[in-house]
C-alpha cells in the first residue's frame, strides 16, 4: 500500500528538475503559475461583479460562479504538479473572493459577509480548490485521470440535479436554465477535453452521468 501510494504521488508531483538550467526553468514556471492564477481569480471576481451590477440577468447566472470555478481549474491543470496544484488554486480562489468582496463594497455599497452569504463564500471557496486538484490530477494518462475528470464533470452535474429538484419542488429560481446550462457545458468540458483519447474520454463520462444518475435517484427518494 506504501508503495503504491508513492508511486502515486511521483506520478501526480511530475518529474523533479534534472540540472540546474532545468531547476530555473522550474522556478520562474512555478513563480508564473503563482501570479497568473492570482491575475486570474482577480479578473473573474472583477467581471462577475460588474456583469451581475450592468449585464442582463441571464449572463450573470451563466458566470458566477461558473467562471470561478472555471479559471480555477486552468490554474489547477497548468499547475506543475499536486502541491503546487494546491498552492496556485488556493491563490486564484482568494483572488477570487478578494476581488468580490471589494466590488460588493465599492460598487454595491455593502458587504458581503453579511448574513449567510459568508458561508456561501466559504463553500465556494472549497469547491473552487477541490475543482483545482481534481484538474491537476487529470494530467495523469491512466485511470486516475479519468476518475479526476469524471468527479470534475460530477460537480457540475450535481449542481444540475440540485436545481432542476429544487424547482419541481416550487422552488423559484429565474433564470436557472442559463446556470443549468453553462454547468452541463461545463461538465462536458472536463470529461471531454481534459483527457487525451477517446477511451479515457468514455471513462470519465461514464463515471460523471453514471454517479450523477445515483446522486439523482438518491436525492429524488
Amino acid at each position: 500500500m506504501a508503495v503504491a501510494l508513492d508511486k502515486f504521488r511521483r506520478r501526480v508531483g511530475g518529474d523533479p528538475p534534472g540540472d540546474f538550467a532545468d531547476l530555473e526553468r522550474w522556478e520562474r514556471r512555478i513563480q508564473r503559475g503563482m501570479l497568473l492564477g492570482l491575475a486570474m481569480g482577480v479578473v473573474a471576481g472583477v467581471l462577475t461583479a460588474l456583469g451581475g451590477r450592468f449585464a442582463p440577468a441571464q449572463v450573470s447566472a451563466a458566470a458566477d460562479p461558473y467562471l470561478y470555478l472555471a479559471v480555477v481549474i486552468l490554474a489547477g491543470r497548468l499547475s506543475l504538479g499536486f502541491g503546487w496544484a494546491l498552492v496556485n488554486c488556493t491563490l486564484t480562489a482568494f483572488g477570487v473572493l478578494i476581488s468580490r468582496i471589494l466590488c460588493a463594497a465599492v460598487i454595491g455599497g455593502q458587504s458581503p459577509l453579511d448574513g449567510g452569504v459568508a458561508e456561501a463564500l466559504n463553500r465556494l471557496l472549497f469547491l473552487m480548490v477541490l475543482s483545482g486538484l481534481l484538474a491537476s490530477v487529470t494530467r495523469l494518462r491512466d485511470v486516475w485521470g479519468d476518475v479526476a475528470a469524471g468527479g470534475l464533470a460530477l460537480l457540475f452535474l450535481v449542481d444540475v440535479v440540485d436545481g432542476c429538484l429544487g424547482r419541481m419542488n416550487g422552488a423559484v429560481l429565474p433564470v436557472w436554465e442559463w446556470a443549468a446550462g453553462a454547468a452541463v457545458v461545463l461538465g462536458v468540458a472536463c470529461a471531454l477535453f481534459l483527457r487525451p483519447t477517446f477511451r479515457c474520454r468514455l471513462n470519465a463520462s461514464g463515471i460523471a452521468f453514471g454517479a450523477a444518475a445515483v446522486y439523482t435517484l438518491a436525492a429524488a427518494l
